[in-house]
């Protein structure tokens, strides 16, 4: 829990310290699809388990077309909870669309077996599209870079995450 709270004050202190001309919040929720594998002796196993996410979004406007947009989301998947902190940069290459990508960090709301950890460092990418000022829809699929097992084996443990959402920004 410290981490989380430490986590949440350096995005808050990043955010703060970027010199913005506009800023929206909002809040965003959708459909998310988890596909977690783990690799051993060059054996893969996977399988995929869909939820639902949703929570608050910032958005930074930092220069003509470019934007950063910091989330806090709370995701539950299939009885698993956990917290996602997105911290995406947005590159406009249309008046209402959007590329989007940067660092997902990920901290599981449950009880983490010994040899494992509870947090994910991801990388994520996706696209935005403004439907009008105020609603707009996400896509996006995020990468685990890190191992979520610990211990001594040689085993790898990722997942990756399909998330597809709509949001409402207040001005």
């Amino acid at each position: 829990m410290r981490r989380i709270v430490l986590t949440v004050m350096a995005l808050l202190g990043l955010t703060a310290g970027v010199q913005a001309q506009d800023i929206d919040f909002g809040i965003t929720a959708g459909y998310l699809n988890a596909r977690g594998s783990i690799k051993s002796d060059g054996v893969t196993i996977s399988a995929d388990e869909s939820g639902i996410y949703g929570g608050l979004v910032a958005e930074f406007s930092v220069g003509n077309k470019v934007g950063l947009q910091p989330e806090l989301l709370y995701a539950s998947i299939d009885g698993s909870d956990g917290i996602l902190l997105p911290v995406l940069f947005e590159f406009g290459i249309a008046p209402k669309l959007n590329l989007q990508a940067g660092p997902q960090f990920v901290f599981s709301l449950e009880d983490v077996p010994e040899d494992f950890t509870g947090v994910e460092f991801d990388l994520a990418g996706g696209i935005g599209l403004d439907i009008t000022e105020a609603f707009f829809a996400e896509a996006r699929y995020t990468f685990q870079l890190n191992n979520s097992y610990t211990g001594p084996e040689d085993v790898k443990v990722r997942g990756n995450y399909l998330s597809v959402g709509i949001g409402y920004k207040f001005f």
